[in-house]
């Protein structure tokens, strides 16, 4: 730091092109301070993530860059050689790097956002990466080792819950006046999100009473579309009561996954093709009304640093059913009931017994809306954020702890 009231903080979010990358960072700078503060935000970031930022305050800067698209190597030029080059152009006091790799010897104070918990994940290199070719083992790897250096050269390490910490350290070695857990915002949280109507628009295909379930989420092997797949003939098998699936995980978006063709497969058949629809890619109005039309929230997910699907249902006073992990556990607390990770039995059930008991849905929604606006507001992640980024008194950060020109890419 270089002792000013107020600071010129660079935000590398080169690769924030999709998915939880792009709703991080466009709620972070709708939170950031104004103008009056004095701060100044420099933003890097992808071309089409530029363009979606709409209304920001005078004080963010957007400087697009293609380089998220490019290969790693020169990712990693950029980050190291490039970047350094832009940060002493601009004088900056800070970079925080938002995609969970950093600069080595930065010349200046670095915070350091993991986000992909992947290349710490036990479950992931358990279940999925053997299944990989060398290719994508080496590349993993290499990614992996590259992340315990950017978490060694940074000032402070980030993640969005203690769970995802826990994992991170296990292992890279972080004293712990390095490590932040700071939970993300919600926008229903800040009265964005409505719960659902009553009088709610049914899937045309299905017979009544049907129950919509809804997973909203990127495909990606470790999402377990499969165990959610497999559950909805065995909830369907017997009894008046139907479920219908609606989801944005469409199992060819992602046709490298190694679960890709599996997943395909069970999608198409027979027992589960009239029973679930692939939505999306949806914009964020349209993602809102997916709460609202829904009557569950089922998130199979097997690694997650955070969740904002969650959080985002438990602002809509939607009820869920979660995987039993421990981000999951951390994120919804009492607002959810869990099932065994891989068991699509265990998921069938819990489904089924939430469904048929209106009062326990009426118990999670609520407790599911209260939760969201004490614990998960973007004002108080930004203000923990900034509040370490400019080396606060050890009293702030224990009450902090405590608390749940465009670039080339040569």
């Amino acid at each position: 730091m270089s002792g000013r009231s107020t600071m010129k903080i660079v935000i590398n979010a080169a690769s924030a092109k999709m998915g939880g990358a792009v709703t991080y960072l466009t709620n972070l700078l709708r939170h950031v301070p104004p103008p009056e503060s004095g701060h100044e935000f420099l933003v890097l970031l992808p071309p089409g993530t530029a363009e979606a930022q709409k209304n920001l305050a005078p004080n963010i800067k957007l400087f697009p860059s293609p380089v998220g698209s490019a290969g790693l190597w020169k990712r990693i030029w950029w980050s190291q050689v490039t970047l350094r080059s832009f940060l002493k152009r601009q004088r900056a006091d800070v970079l925080f790097s938002s995609a969970n790799f950093g600069m080595f010897f930065c010349p200046i104070r670095q915070v350091l956002l993991i986000q992909n918990l992947l290349y710490v994940s036990d479950t992931y290199q358990r279940m999925f990466l053997p299944r990989h070719r060398l290719r994508k083992k080496i590349n993993f790897r290499l990614r992996r080792r590259l992340l315990r250096w950017s978490a060694q050269a940074a000032d402070v390490v980030m993640t969005p819950t203690e769970a995802a910490m826990e994992a991170l350290r296990h292992y890279v070695e972080l004293p712990a006046s390095k490590a932040l857990s700071n939970p993300y915002g919600v926008s229903g949280a800040d009265g964005g999100l409505d719960g659902p109507p009553e009088k709610r628009e049914r899937p045309r295909s299905c017979e009544e009473p049907t129950v919509v379930l809804l997973f909203p989420s990127l495909y990606a092997e470790h999402k377990n579309l499969g165990t959610l797949l497999k559950a909805l003939p065995l909830l369907n098998g017997s009894g008046r009561r139907k479920f219908f699936l609606r989801t944005t995980a469409a199992p060819n978006w992602m046709n490298w996954a190694v679960t890709f063709k599996d997943d395909l497969a069970l999608a198409q058949s027979p027992d589960v093709a009239p029973r679930v629809e692939f939505i999306g890619p949806l914009g964020r109005e349209q993602t809102l009304e997916t709460y609202r039309h829904a009557d569950i929230l089922v998130f199979p997910s097997l690694v997650e640093s955070f969740g904002y699907p969650m959080v985002e249902a438990m602002a809509a006073g939607l009820p869920i059913v979660a995987s039993d992990t421990a981000t999951n556990r951390e994120i919804c607390a009492e607002a959810a009931v869990y099932f065994r990770p891989i068991s699509p039995e265990d998921l069938a059930h819990q489904i089924r017994q939430l469904a048929a008991d209106g009062s326990l849905q009426a118990k999670l929604g609520a407790a599911g809306r209260e939760r969201a606006a004490t614990h998960f507001r973007w004002e108080e992640h930004v203000r923990r954020l900034l509040a370490r980024v400019g080396a606060p008194s050890p009293k702030v950060v224990a009450s902090d702890r405590a608390a749940p020109k465009p670039l080339s890419c040569r």
